[in-house]
């Protein structure tokens, strides 16, 4: 026989359910349970029992070993546990073709990429500061600097400017925005503020430091990973980075609210971890006001992308949510005949990819076409699948300090970014 691999016993499954509650009484429903291991099993809710040999015998041959066998009638149980179920049920993930039917996965790891959607934490209404978010699936594209590109220049237009490096793994905005030219940071950062956020008196101060040097009239303020010393895996180690996003009590919202209040910033800006990490799924959970998320041509590069822009858009459409705001910047575009090419091909791959992952259907619903980026919003200057192209620029791969290269984030292709991304966060004056 075959061997039967896990994501193919759990489609086939899901498909099994689907059809069996479809052709069932309309008070049956019923919630697949894939637990951590893997294992699968069923729980149904029905005025009177329902007669589930067909779809047993279905399980036992579609599933294989991954079937307990388990199917579990929740009118049966003690309210104490029938409620716990129930609460399952509102926290399981809808069915697109069957209403009666969800799948409650459990997790060992990443539980904030399987969270539902959140909103960003304030409104960004111009009297708080935006959180914009900066993401690429693979790393070596120019995220940290593009990041670093914005905060030079609105801290040169006299805005305070807070930088918050959340690549806790690889650090690398806190010394690329560092101190001084030798890349001094503050001796300690957002890792030990998350280790520590319980001591009520714990002075921000102590998490941050100043790149006045590229600053010019404004502020650039910049809150390290954390000191990369003998003692930096330990404290990481001891951060437990799977809480909800949405709790109001996490640590990176107990960060973000002091920054706010303590510091009065203009622009919130941070560095995201790259790939499907749990600091990533955190930030990519709906609490920024944007997601600058960069990539290339490649396929590998798409098929990261695209993992977001369901979780962005298509999720949170389903969830009857409005999509959370992108930009999306082609990196390393090379120059010449070349780059152009390159271009063509990211744009049409970036149309395709939106209309499926991210852009709703036009409704003729006023209240959608408000709310939500509609298929026909695709025209618009500012459209999220419209990409903003950086071209690669060799000086830009092995700087020494980052004053030797503030003047050419200001310039090239940085400009019209950072236009754009300010546009989004303008306010009519009030009269």
């Amino acid at each position: 026989m075959r061997f039967l691999h896990f994501d193919e016993a759990k489609q086939a499954a899901i498909a099994d359910v689907r059809t069996w509650v479809g052709a069932t009484s309309q008070d049956v429903r019923a919630m697949l349970i894939v637990d951590l291991f893997g294992k699968l099993r069923l729980a149904l809710w029905s005025k009177a029992a329902a007669d589930t040999t067909s779809l047993a015998q279905d399980l036992v041959i579609n599933c294989g070993a991954w079937w307990t066998g388990e199917v579990l009638h929740v009118k049966e149980l003690d309210p104490v546990s029938a409620k716990v179920y129930d609460s399952a049920w509102d926290s399981a993930r809808l069915d697109e073709d069957e209403p009666r039917f969800r799948v409650h996965d459990r997790h060992r790891s990443r539980t904030a990429w399987f969270s539902g959607p959140v909103d960003p934490l304030w409104n960004a209404s111009g009297k708080e500061p935006p959180v914009v978010v900066f993401y690429s699936f693979k790393g070596g594209l120019g995220r940290s600097t593009l990041l670093a590109s914005f905060a030079i220049q609105r801290a040169r237009a006299g805005e305070r400017v807070c930088v918050v490096d959340f690549d806790l793994d690889s650090p690398g905005a806190g010394r690329l925005l560092s101190a001084d030219a030798q890349g001094l940071t503050a001796r300690w950062g957002v890792v030990d503020f998350l280790l520590e956020r319980s001591l009520a008196d714990a002075p921000l101060a102590d998490y941050f430091h100043r790149c006045d040097r590229v600053a010019a009239a404004g502020e650039i303020i910049v809150f390290p990973a954390g000191n990369l010393d003998e003692e930096y895996a330990d404290k990481l180690a001891r951060i437990d980075l799977e809480e909800a996003p949405e709790a109001r009590d996490s640590g990176l919202w107990k960060l973000l609210a002091r920054v706010r209040d303590e510091l009065k910033p203009r622009w919130i800006l941070l560095d995201a971890r790259t790939g499907i990490s749990e600091p990533a799924g955190q930030l990519l959970s709906g609490i920024a006001h944007l997601h600058v998320l960069l990539g290339t041509t490649q396929d590998q590069s798409w098929q990261g992308l695209n993992l977001v822009l369901d979780r962005l858009g298509k999720e949170r459409v389903f969830a009857e949510r409005p999509q959370a705001e992108v930009l999306l910047v082609q990196a390393m575009v090379p120059s010449g005949e070349p780059g152009k090419a390159a271009k063509e091909a990211f744009a049409a791959r970036a149309e395709e990819e939106f209309d499926g992952r991210y852009y709703a259907a036009e409704e003729g619903d006023a209240d959608i076409d408000d709310r939500f980026w509609t298929l026909g919003d695709k025209g618009s200057q500012d459209a999220p699948h419209a990409p903003m192209p950086v071209d690669y620029d060799s000086k830009l791969a092995s700087f020494g300090d980052i004053a030797e290269v503030a003047d050419a984030l200001c310039g090239g292709p940085y400009p019209p970014i950072v236009e754009r991304i300010v546009n989004r966060f303008l306010t009519e004056p009030e009269t």
